[in-house]
């Protein structure tokens, strides 16, 4: 097997520019300027990646590998992309780099890659580059955790705050991670394919009238949500008839979502939340670490061509700093609570 590093870099949607799509997690230089280099590491340059780790010093490669001293670059290596979940919080692994070139410094761009990594004034360099064929990024909802927020990594087996990580051999880690490659290897295409067409149609209400067509639209909708996780690796089960607040229970590997589906039959992303799942959703808002997350999927065009809008909770700082957004960062959700009344015919014999 060859080498592999992970790279820790900020979460963003498809690292080609988009900004927008940035959650900071913990890196300063982020948090104050509101984005980072790393946002060009899957940007296709005349065929090749040039990826940015944020400061890391000199990398010491024969600390960990059978190299030379000072060895300058490393070739034939693996790269393990990952970033803080905006949901789930740990490490999320992003994309794989294979037959990667990882550089002992900080290099500097020149020519069409200095062009097309400019940030205003500031060029953006890169630590490694790899051919575009071989690399592969992950779609939002499509990227396993590598650790899990609420896992203790004191030890060298797993990594702690550092922005490089060599797993160990027959650690823990380095099982993980070769769990994640190789169902990635098994699952990448369908996985992309899967996240196609998000966030593109507006229109007409899909609000229905017919109690049998809604029907319909709540079914088709639950189903292509459940095939959809199956498709990322997740085994799911209905629990639409427990009145629980959730429709779906998905897990993977650690992973555990609870989901609630509504369905759609026009491209409007709207929805109505009974008394029980506004309750479930506003108890799950108040953890801090919950051990089950929950996803609200608002699925449009349910009985045509299903456009799945999967919403996480992004926690902020304060209350006032967090909210409901796809994972790609396109769509965020606004609430408007309203008020409901029971009514109770009495028969008054007059």
């Amino acid at each position: 097997m060859a080498d592999i590093i992970v790279f820790h870099t900020a979460w963003m949607d498809k690292y080609d520019g988009d900004r927008a799509s940035l959650s900071a997690g913990g890196f300063k230089f982020a948090v104050e300027h509101g984005y980072g280099h790393e946002m060009y590491n899957f940007r296709d340059i005349d065929g090749q990646y040039y990826g940015y780790v944020p400061p890391t010093g000199t990398l010491h490669f024969e600390d960990h590998f059978p190299v030379p001293k000072k060895t300058e670059v490393l070739e034939g290596v693996t790269v393990v992309w990952t970033a803080p979940h905006p949901e789930q919080g740990g490490r999320a692994v992003v994309g794989i780099w294979r037959d990667a070139k990882v550089y002992r410094y900080d290099q500097e761009p020149t020519g069409a890659p200095a062009r097309r990594r400019k940030i205003g004034t500031e060029i953006a360099g890169y630590r490694c580059t790899a051919e575009a064929a071989n690399c592969v990024l992950l779609p939002p909802d499509a990227r396993p955790i590598f650790v899990l927020a609420r896992q203790r990594r004191g030890s060298e087996s797993w990594p702690g705050q550092q922005k490089v990580f060599y797993p160990k051999p027959k650690s823990q880690a380095l099982r993980r991670l070769i769990e994640i490659l190789r169902d990635i290897d098994l699952r990448s295409s369908p996985a992309v394919k899967a996240s196609n067409g998000k966030g593109k149609k507006t229109g007409r209400s899909g609000w229905q009238a017919d109690v049998e067509r809604r029907r319909q639209i709540e079914v088709a909708a639950v189903k292509s949500v459940g095939l959809h996780l199956e498709g990322l690796g997740f085994t799911v089960h209905s629990v639409e008839k427990d009145n629980l607040g959730y429709d779906l229970a998905a897990t993977r590997g650690d992973e555990m979502l609870h989901v609630e589906v509504k369905g759609r039959s026009g491209g409007d992303v709207v929805a109505d939340l009974s008394v029980n799942e506004f309750d479930c959703l506003s108890r799950y808002q108040r953890l801090r670490k919950p051990e089950k997350h929950y996803r609200i999927a608002i699925v449009t065009d349910a009985l045509g061509k299903p456009d799945i809008h999967e919403f996480v909770l992004v926690r902020g700082r304060t209350s006032a700093e967090t909210s409901w957004w796809t994972l790609d960062g396109q769509w965020r959700l606004q609430f408007e609570e309203r008020k409901a009344a029971r009514l109770t015919a009495k028969w008054v014999n007059k």
